[in-house]
């Protein structure tokens, strides 16, 4: 009896410490990495072909619509794509392998959709948006930048009633515990449920 692997989205308002709190569970656990998305923007410092992300044209990516290729896909800034590809998610499932990654809310829907059994879907909320304008003004955002990431957060947080779990990230190292309890929780429940269709 396979167990099938597990798909962690980690999703919520920009700045909130998704991508960070990924991170620092990323190397706690063996059999678990991060999802490749496909993008269009040029690889940053430190990133790596195939580990954060595939880096594609825009044509390429199109293509990859074309073909069906992306789970789902979105234009998060103007001529800057992402999409979760079909391939890499579902060889990871049928080979009882884990993936973690940190989705826009509409990918993670439809994530949640097209893999129900398989999806545990993680919001990770700033403690106030007052916080959340503070991070983005430490980090040198402008401050049109951050009126429209404040009202885009108020949309954002709407969404986690459609969640399993929510983490508040008021301090940055309980969240990350949080975080990392909530993955090995998922595993053993995953776990035991083999056994008991073993059985």
């Amino acid at each position: 009896m396979t167990m099938q692997g597990l798909i962690f989205i980690l999703v919520g308002p920009g700045g909130a410490g998704k991508n960070s709190l990924m991170k620092t569970v990323l190397p706690r656990f063996d059999h678990l990495r991060q999802i490749p998305t496909a993008t269009t923007r040029p690889p940053r410092p430190g990133e790596e072909e195939g580990r954060e992300h595939l880096f594609v044209s825009t044509e390429g990516f199109h293509d990859l619509i074309t073909q069906g290729a992306l789970i789902e896909h979105e234009e998060v800034h103007p001529g800057k794509f992402y999409g979760v590809p079909r391939m890499v998610v579902e060889a990871a499932i049928a080979e009882d392998r884990d993936l973690i990654a940190d989705v826009e809310l509409a990918g993670a829907a439809k994530i949640r959709t097209a893999y129900p059994k398989n999806t545990v879907l993680i919001f990770i909320a700033p403690p106030s948006l007052d916080v959340l304008e503070s991070r983005m003004r430490e980090r040198g955002e402008n401050d049109h930048g951050i009126a429209e990431r404040v009202a885009r957060a108020e949309r954002d947080m709407t969404f986690q009633a459609e969640c399993d779990y929510v983490i508040v990230n008021t301090e940055f190292e309980q969240a990350s515990e949080q975080l990392y309890q909530i993955i090995a929780t998922e595993r053993s429940r995953r776990h035991e449920r083999a056994l008991i269709n073993m059985g």
